[in-house]
């Protein structure tokens, strides 16, 4: 689509990107946050803009269609949170949207708010395989566009290959984001919610002392002291298939890998996160590395491909925190290093996952095998 100037009233205009959005006069908002200016949509995202009076938008690419009224749900409207909050929800439900939306909310009220971007898979605080933390006090039209002030490195896209560091990242960043003394944080949770999902969803309830959790279509049962409040789904929520939240995945890696990279040596004793490296690096026996086309086993010994033993994405990390980020090019055994680029040479170790990247397009490659 070319440039297109809309006008429209009380009403709601969806932009599906990539587009670029100007406001040319009237007052418009997204999801509770006022729009002034130009709003940039990604490709594979979508925007709802809403005017209660009228707007006038000037839309260059995309795409856009009109609903009358809001896409906000009524029972959205009057939620009043504090503490700790989970947003919960299946695949494609509306859970950043409807954490996008309260967060907006109790800004405009003046609570200080953090958001734990949990959904590992799909991130928008963080690359892939980060628990993300944002803490902010002015309204944003989308999460991407918040700065992630701290992060946890997980290595896995789905928590059910890593429950528990999962649990570990979630906490650490809910603990992270009360030294900041907010009012309210929100954890955008994962949209796994069958098989041990819910379990999941009960352990981080737990190990975070949750007072809230905000439920999109999922029944729950969860003990007395916490407080399960279910929520409609948005009347607009875009679906994405498996190459375009891979087409996702790819553009917040390059967001936080794209800058000058440094060429760094470390010592393997400063790699830590895959107990299948560790083994081969130590010479368990349990593992070793061979030139197989797939995983295979052989009495007690699993041979993993040698091609997987490469282009490991890892969190750098200096005194506890998460500092940056790099991928290990080449593990070198008799010397007992590694060589890798990374966005920072200053760290003091780094964890390793199941995700691999294409060091040269900065795309998520082949992942490492669960074993």
């Amino acid at each position: 689509m070319g440039s297109l100037t809309l006008n429209f009233s009380n009403g709601t205009l969806i932009v599906e990107g990539p587009a670029t959005v100007t406001v040319v006069d009237g007052q418009c908002e997204v999801l509770g946050c006022p729009v002034r200016d130009s709003l940039n949509v990604e490709r594979f995202r979508a925007l709802p803009i809403f005017a209660g009076g009228s707007c006038t938008l000037s839309v260059s690419g995309g795409s856009v269609r009109y609903v009358d009224g809001t896409t906000i749900p009524s029972d959205w409207e009057g939620l009043n949170l504090e503490g700790i909050a989970l947003v919960v929800g299946d695949v494609d439900s509306g859970k950043t949207t409807l954490t996008t939306y309260l967060l907006n909310r109790h800004v405009a009220r003046g609570l200080s708010t953090c958001v734990v971007d949990a959904d590992v898979g799909q991130s928008s605080i963080g690359p892939p395989g980060v628990v993300g933390l944002s803490c902010v006090g002015l309204p944003t039209p989308t999460l991407e566009g918040l700065h992630m002030i701290g992060g946890f490195f997980v290595g896995c896209n789905s928590p059910s290959q890593c429950v528990g560091r999962f649990i570990s990242g979630v906490s650490a960043m809910v603990r992270e984001a009360f030294s900041r003394t907010p009012g309210l944080v929100l954890i955008d949770m994962p949209g796994w919610v069958v098989d041990g999902g819910i379990e999941l969803i009960r352990n981080v309830v737990d190990a975070v002392g949750a007072d809230y959790v905000v439920s999109i279509g999922i029944n729950l049962r969860l003990r007395s002291s916490v407080k399960v409040i279910n929520v409609s789904r948005p009347k607009y929520v875009r679906p994405r298939n498996p190459d375009e939240r891979g087409f996702l995945r790819n553009q917040a890696l390059r967001r936080y890998l794209s800058g000058e990279l440094v060429n760094v040596s470390i010592e393997l004793n400063r790699i830590i996160g895959n107990s299948v490296i560790e083994c081969i690096v130590n010479n368990c026996g349990h593992y070793v590395i061979d030139n197989v086309a797939e995983v295979t086993r052989h009495g007690g010994v699993v041979k993993v491909p040698s091609r997987l033993f490469s282009n490991v994405f890892i969190g750098l990390v200096r005194r506890g925190f998460l500092a940056g980020f790099g991928v290990i090019r080449e593990f070198n055994l008799r010397e007992g290093v590694v060589s890798a680029i990374a966005t920072t040479d200053y760290f003091d170790e780094a964890v390793m996952g199941r995700l691999r990247v294409d060091p040269e397009k900065l795309e998520e490659a082949e992942p490492f095998p669960l074993l």
